[in-house]
């Protein structure tokens, strides 16, 4: 099995845990609980740990993604993969981080967790959040973009992958943040299984 086939199973992994963790775990979280006890819970942990396996399969199978359309994807491909591999990275890290290190502190001293999310003000534990969010999403969407405009993929895959980062924010809203993160992440993970579906093909 080469490579790219590899790269494809991991994608398509990637896309299935990304469903299971939004559709199956995410929902058993007591979001009504202080912000402290629900991360030292152990659904939280369950939660991250297969979020961060989901990223980093993600990771993983992304330079197969890009060497299937390299030929086609010109400059701008190049540039959009290494945006969406270093988002992988970032986000990869960040929930790393939320299951070895927030988890614990959550556990073992959770007065001092929350005086972080009392810091009136954006701190750096906010910003390195949201740099992580912007260049995940931004980078997954550049990526998405080259793979519509080098017309290698059949579209509806980049399409969905698309579609899924602005419907998670947007069914949140007119629904529920369990229900809306749900069928946003379903959308976002059948676009990257079926991107990975291609890459098997090659």
């Amino acid at each position: 099995m080469n490579s790219t086939k590899l790269g494809g199973i991991a994608v398509i992994s990637g896309g299935t845990l990304l469903i299971v963790v939004n559709a199956v775990v995410t929902p058993m979280l007591d979001l009504e609980a202080p912000f402290t006890e629900m991360m030292a819970s152990n659904v939280y942990l369950w939660r991250m740990s297969l979020a961060s396996l989901a990223v980093f399969l993600l990771m993983a199978g992304c330079p197969s993604l890009h060497a299937y359309q390299a030929s086609q994807s010109g400059s701008f491909g190049k540039v959009a993969f290494t945006f969406a591999f270093l988002g992988c990275a970032l986000l990869f890290a960040h929930e790393w981080a939320q299951v070895f290190y927030v988890h614990s502190l959550a556990v073992a001293a959770p007065d001092a967790l929350q005086a972080i999310e009392d810091a009136e003000g954006m701190n750096l534990y906010d910003m390195e959040a949201m740099i992580v969010l912007m260049t995940f999403v931004l980078g997954w969407i550049a990526f998405a973009a080259s793979m519509i405009r080098a017309k290698v993929f059949y579209r509806l895959a980049p399409i969905l992958v698309i579609a899924g980062f602005f419907a998670t924010p947007l069914l949140t809203a007119v629904t529920t943040v369990k229900l809306g993160g749900a069928l946003g992440n379903a959308v976002l993970g059948i676009g990257f299984i079926l991107l990975g579906r291609e890459a098997l093909r090659n």
